[in-house]
């Protein structure tokens, strides 16, 4: 679905429909912080169980990964529940006003919300782990092909199965040789973010790829320049290109005027 092919111009965009897209990634950006904190930890180690500050236990089940303040000594962990909702919601709330009400909007608030569990896990710890990953990975060409039986999209289907295999292969081949530069997990959700960016069009595609490095160098740069981190430095670049991607799909929108 080419974001110029099904335009819907911004002024007959439902208003309801762009609050509920605002509301309800803001109301599941609330449950970021607790599973943020538990799975922020380093490659092959178990999920956190218990309290940083005071070592108290978290509850079992289900609500150890549901949002509250620790029994022991009070503090919520993890970032601000304000601020993972408010991004979360400002984040799709100007996603549902760009491309306007289509029957792929659930899935991209979905992956909405996941960028963001998936940038502050990467910020804290610098890692895109698997569990988050690649459950989505394969979910995600079952419900565009869901989609794209209700609507007839075919051609969205296999251009996202295109692009998500050439980004895919494209951040691999960039990964594997570098060092530390840019990982594996990147390259996952590069490839998570092809299959969206490809049904949209291969404009979206093409931001996608790069807008994340026109985002993440001057931020290195000026790292650099005030001698926070060196060259050799390993840095984040999962948050690059997941803004990366909701910028290129904002750009394409308002060029194909949808």
């Amino acid at each position: 679905m080419r974001v110029a092919r099904t335009a819907v111009g911004p002024e007959v965009v439902s208003a309801s429909i762009v609050a509920a897209s605002a509301a309800g990634c803001a109301a599941a950006g609330l449950l970021v912080p607790q599973v943020a904190y538990r799975l922020s930890v380093p490659f092959g180690e178990p999920v956190r169980g218990a309290c940083a500050r005071c070592a108290t236990p978290l509850p079992p089940g289900l609500r150890g990964w549901l949002p509250g303040p620790c029994r022991g000594c009070g503090v919520r962990p993890g970032p601000a529940r304000w601020v993972t909702g408010g991004v979360a919601g400002l984040a799709g709330g100007a996603l549902s006003a760009a491309i306007g009400p289509v029957a792929v909007l659930p899935l991209l608030l979905g992956v909405v919300v996941l960028g963001v569990l998936l940038c502050v896990i990467d910020l804290a710890c610098r890692r895109l782990p698997d569990v988050l990953v690649l459950p989505a990975l394969g979910v995600t060409p079952v419900l565009l092909a869901a989609v794209a039986a209700a609507t007839g999209e075919w051609v969205d289907w296999l251009r996202g199965l295109a692009a998500f295999l050439a980004v895919g292969a494209l951040l691999t081949g960039m990964a594997l040789p570098s060092g530390g530069g840019l990982g594996l997990g990147d390259a996952k959700v590069g490839a998570l973010l092809g299959w969206y960016l490809g049904w949209l069009g291969w404009e979206a595609v093409l931001l996608g790829v790069i807008l994340p490095w026109l985002i993440n160098a001057p931020l290195v740069l000026a790292l650099l320049a005030t001698g926070r981190v060196g060259w050799r430095t390993p840095l984040p670049f999962g948050p690059a290109l997941l803004v990366g991607g909701l910028l290129a799909v904002l750009a394409v929108a308002g060029l194909g005027g949808r």
